[in-house]
């Protein structure tokens, strides 16, 4: 009979399917890699599972343990899940910013979440940062540390490069990922442009945060307020290898968010905003390419994660994304 005896052993191994590029005229292949058919709905599986399993196979975390970290949700809900598989409890500090979806999915997970204000400096003890910190030297719980764990950018460099690399046949041109920790983006591009030093590699960042700035100038900005959710930052992580990133493009939250519902509609492939947002990156460039080229963009989860977001008409008005249509008499 074939069947995994836990979920942990079902994460990786996305597919990836063709989408529109952009172009009217011709261009190259776009490949998006869908991460929320992971059992927990994004690419933040790879990183959970890969962090936690190492901590207990090292004899850092046992049953009965509690594991803490901040996350915008989808680090909650996989620390969530894997915690739950490994019999450890888990408290996840999130900022006010997040979906009510994604906070309901973590605690579906029996995880505690505590929610903290997300317009306070990256050091303030109010802040779901240095909640977490505080809380985990408090108490001597196992602090995950997604920001500088540098077993994140490992999870990346270990499957999820690869699996590029074996889906494409070796024939990726460019990789595009939007950078919340940089796990995703540093290990990924490690290993791909280990196999292929001529890849070039494109970072995506939202207006406001200080990743673009420090990646241009290696100066560290002043972040200012976004609404897209899981990338972008308020300070340098140490799982950003800032001297992989061949180019970035920043997306404002508007552009972000027209992109993902505009994937649904035409292709039918429900995603999130930060996807959004590196979709609509990888299009510029493909302004550039030819038909030679493929160019791989991460969808780091789906857009049922967002329904109270930027899927909600009302939602979107509010947030003067969407203008109002006039009635039709």
């Amino acid at each position: 009979m074939n069947y995994s005896t836990s979920v942990l052993e079902i994460i990786g191994r996305t597919p990836m399917v063709k989408i529109g590029n952009g172009r009217a005229d011709g261009g190259p292949l776009m490949l998006a890699k869908l991460e929320f058919f992971n059992p927990g709905g994004s690419i933040k599986d790879r990183m959970a599972s890969h962090i936690l399993q190492k901590a207990v196979k090292e004899g850092k975390l046992k049953k009965g343990d509690t594991v803490i970290d901040n996350s915008s949700g989808n680090t909650g809900v996989a620390m969530a899940m894997v915690a739950s598989i490994l019999g450890l409890k888990a408290i996840v500090t999130v900022p006010d910013k997040t979906s009510k979806e994604k906070v309901d999915l973590i605690r579906s997970y029996g995880a505690e979440v505590i929610v903290t204000p997300s317009d306070v400096d990256h050091e303030d003890p109010r802040g779901c940062y240095m909640t977490a910190i505080n809380l985990a030297k408090e108490h001597g719980y196992f602090h995950m540390n997604q920001y500088h764990n540098q077993d994140n950018v490992m999870a990346h460099y270990l499957t999820t490069g690869p699996e590029i690399w074996q889906d494409t046949e070796g024939k990726v041109t460019h990789f595009v990922a939007g950078i919340g920790t940089g796990g995703t983006f540093s290990g990924t591009t490690r290993y791909l442009k280990e196999k292929k030093p001529s890849l070039l590699a494109v970072a995506v960042d939202p207006v406001g945060s200080i990743f673009a700035e420090y990646i241009k100038t290696r100066r560290v900005g002043h972040a200012e307020a976004y609404k897209i959710e899981g990338i972008g930052s308020d300070t340098v992580t140490e799982a950003l290898h800032p001297q992989l990133v061949d180019d970035v493009i920043t997306v404002k939250d508007g552009d972000a968010f027209e992109t993902a519902r505009e994937l649904a509609r035409r292709e039918g492939i429900s995603i999130g905003g930060s996807a959004g947002g590196a979709i609509w990156a990888a299009r510029k460039v493909a302004e550039k390419l030819t038909k030679d080229d493929v160019v791989v963009v991460i969808i780091a989860d789906s857009g049922t994660r967002y329904l109270s977001k930027c899927f909600n008409d009302i939602w979107m008005k509010e947030q003067g994304f969407l203008k109002e249509t006039p009635e039709v008499l």
